[in-house]
């Protein structure tokens, strides 16, 4: 009886250390439960100040005036020199950009106020004859320029004058001088040359050109 007690005994015993060991080696199993769980990325956030833009104003600017022609520009036709023409009003030769308005003539005997006068860049060279309420009633060319476009004007020679005119009216125009008429219509264009109709030669050359309208020009610059 004893033999088989002891048995008992020690197979309870083994049973025990077995089951001991069974929950020792579950607990130091590799189990996929108890492995740690990676952090997981953050992604890093990178804050960045963006100046605040002040709107600006836009400056405004201001337009250059147009710049004058050159004399060598202006090209001269019967009863129009250039953007001028003879019948112009006031207003519409100041419009023009070549004028002056109200424009004091210098001198002891010329201190009076002229409705129009060419502004410097051409008073050299161009005159100008108005109404009193300054309507261009003649244009006058003193100068080498501006010229026709067949390249006639001061300075030309009657040879040259009546190639180009060849039916061109030969009078005289005053002081002993001789003048040369070209008609468009009822606008006039004409040469004067500094010798009287009987001894004016081919190479007398152009003194004065004066564009008018309605009436022939007299070619005559008097006083002031």
């Amino acid at each position: 009886m004893s033999v088989v007690r002891a048995s008992v005994v020690r197979s309870s015993r083994l049973w025990v250390v077995a089951a001991s060991a069974a929950l020792v080696l579950a607990a130091c199993s590799d189990s996929p439960d108890d492995e740690p769980t990676p952090a997981a990325d953050t992604p890093s956030v990178t804050t960045s100040s963006t100046p605040s833009e002040t709107p600006t104003t836009p400056t405004p600017t201001t337009e250059p005036p147009a710049a004058l022609p050159a004399l060598d520009e202006l090209l001269v036709s019967p009863g129009r020199v250039g953007p001028v023409s003879v019948g112009m009003t006031k207003q519409q030769a100041l419009d023009t950009g070549l004028f002056e308005a109200d424009v004091e003539v210098p001198g002891e005997d010329c201190g009076r106020v002229l409705p129009l006068g060419w502004k410097a860049d051409y008073a050299s060279s161009l005159d100008v004859l108005t109404k009193d309420d300054g309507t261009v009633v003649s244009l006058g060319i003193r100068g080498e320029q501006p010229r026709t476009s067949d390249g006639l004007g001061v300075g030309s020679t009657l040879r040259e004058v009546s190639g180009v005119h060849e039916t061109a009216e030969l009078v005289e125009a005053g002081y002993g001088q001789t003048g040369v008429f070209v008609t468009d219509g009822e606008r006039w264009l004409g040469y004067l040359f500094d010798a009287d109709p009987e001894s004016i030669g081919p190479k007398d050359a152009v003194s004065l050109v004066e564009v008018t309208q309605g009436t022939r020009p007299d070619l005559m610059r008097d006083g002031c």
